[in-house]
């Protein structure tokens, strides 16, 4: 029978799906605590009244949430900047209100009102996403809530801003833009346990190895030209390390034992074996680097001089010349970045050290302190096996040895309990639901749904991975929670929330077509 013209544009696969995550997450933090399992089920019927409420208040109005972007973002703001002057310290971070037993974390609310502002800002501005004016202006509106979060100080809320690059892309961002960043937390993260003048030569040659297979397939005289700048960067930086080699073994005794300790084998790093091996592999580079250039400069100029025709023997200048400075410029930073790493990781918290180096060393090494909680949570979810201990049946979580497992670490439970069936049956219904979001926000041609859209699908996606990752020991533990499994009121809300603006808009908008 066929819809109602009053139900048509409701999504109700995206809806089934959100309830059956909902109510799977129940489950499992009723197993961890059955009080918190009575308190989540009522937090989740309160989201009920919020998500009709948001219904209401939007329903004679189609822009409402368009509308009002810029008041919810400053008000996300206010909330951000008040929890810093009466918020309630938890954990190392005052992140949070507290209102006798209910407590409220802002920083959940601040994606939406930013992802809402942008959102607007992309779809009334006849903008460019690859200008610095544009990226300007999205860089304070992203900056703003960030900066107040820094100061709680909350890294998990702070990576999931991250995830807004992902509609940006969608938008036409350049990927150099989402590249850069990743490479310089590779590179940070390699150059606190390695060398970074072998660091930088690795990477270097990567680059190398690159330039010259895009060279080789390339028929394209632009990309050719572009190609031969960022070589010209490369000669350049090849010669910067091998400088850099000498500066450093010239340094006094007295500096060298100063921050000696920042690096590994700190009698290696100054010694004449490590400058020669720079000395060898950065000549080598700098070879490769210089010598397509210079034969391809040649075989033009023989070209030109044999030719009947006036042709040209050089390069488009402006595009060899902006190849070449922008080359030369990131280098310079990756060098800074891969010698500073070490320092910048010294000056961190000793837990916040010790969160990344069980990524490196083990849990096992670190288990008295940041590595328990992972050591205890890999233990709880090999031991549910293929099919799991059955629901209420697992045996680490009645011991608590792992805390906080109703919250960050709920996907303990699942794995115990559920087994690796479970497990992928959750990891499948994310996969879908959050598949599905990204397919509603595709569908439409209006770049304020399209952009939220996308915004949701990926705040998401970045709470699942991380999650999951952060579980799995395949990243540093962070305050991430898992969307509709992870007990608390705030983060129920503010992904109900979310994802009900979405849902709310793209009814509109579906209706608006009929």
């Amino acid at each position: 029978m066929r819809q109602s013209r009053t139900l048509q544009g409701i999504d109700w696969p995206t809806i089934l799906l959100g309830l059956i995550l909902l109510t799977f997450g129940i489950m499992n933090v009723y197993s961890v605590n059955p009080d918190l399992g009575i308190k989540q089920l009522i937090t989740s019927g309160l989201a009920f009244i919020i998500i009709l409420v948001l219904i209401i208040i939007s329903n004679n109005n189609r822009n409402f949430f368009e509308a009002n972007s810029l008041i919810i973002y400053i008000f996300s703001l206010i909330l951000l900047a008040g929890v810093l002057v009466v918020g309630k310290e938890v954990n190392g971070a005052k992140a949070w209100y507290r209102f006798g037993s209910f407590s409220l974390q802002p920083a959940e609310f601040a994606k939406i009102g930013t992802a809402l502002l942008i959102a607007n800002y992309l779809n009334h501005t006849n903008t460019n996403l690859n200008s610095f004016a544009t990226l300007g202006r999205i860089l304070i509106i992203l900056a703003l809530p960030i900066g107040l979060i820094m100061l709680q100080p909350d890294l998990g809320s702070v990576i999931v801003f991250c995830s807004l690059a992902i509609p940006l892309y969608r938008e036409g961002l350049n990927p150099g833009f989402i590249i850069i960043p990743i490479i310089g937390l590779v590179l940070f993260l390699i150059s606190i346990i390695q060398i970074p003048f072998y660091v930088l030569l690795i990477f270097g040659y990567l680059l190398l190895f690159i330039s010259l297979l895009i060279h080789a397939f390339n028929y394209s005289q632009d990309v050719e030209d572009m190609i031969y700048g960022v070589l010209i960067g490369l000669s350049i930086f090849f010669v910067l390390i091998i400088v850099l080699s000498y500066g450093v073994s010239s340094l006094s005794l007295d500096t060298r034992q100063s921050f000696g300790h920042l690096y590994p084998e700190r009698s290696l790093f100054f010694s004449d074996p490590i400058r020669f091996n720079v000395n060898v592999f950065g000549t080598i580079g700098f070879v490769f680097s210089i010598l397509p250039f210079i034969i391809m400069k040649l075989n033009r100029r023989k070209e030109a001089l044999n030719s009947p025709f006036k042709i040209s023997s050089g390069f488009k200048t402006d595009i060899l010349t902006t190849s070449t400075i922008v080359t030369t410029i990131a280098l310079i930073f990756v060098t800074t970045l891969s010698f500073i790493s070490p320092i910048i990781f010294e000056k961190l918290p000793k837990h916040q050290k010790e969160r990344v180096m069980v990524l490196y060393e083990g849990e096992a090494k670190y288990r008295d302190t940041s590595g328990y909680n992972l050591l205890y949570a890999k233990t709880a979810i090999g031991s549910g096996e293929f099919t799991g201990k059955g629901y209420l049946q697992g045996t680490v979580k009645k011991g608590k040895f792992v805390p906080e497992q109703q919250t960050d670490y709920i996907f303990v439970t699942v794995g115990e309990e559920w087994g690796f069936i479970g497990s992928v049956f959750v990891v499948l219904l994310y996969a879908l639901f959050i598949g599905r979001l990204y397919y509603l926000a595709e569908s439409h041609d209006n770049v304020f749904v399209r952009f939220y859209g996308y915004s949701v699908a990926s705040i998401l996606l970045f709470h699942f991975f991380i999650n999951i990752a952060m579980v799995m020991g395949l990243f540093p533990t962070v305050g991430i929670p898992l969307p509709f499994f992870s007990y608390g009121g705030s983060s129920l809300w503010g992904f109900s929330i979310l994802i009900s603006i979405f849902m709310i808009i793209h009814f509109q908008h579906k209706q608006s077509l009929l």
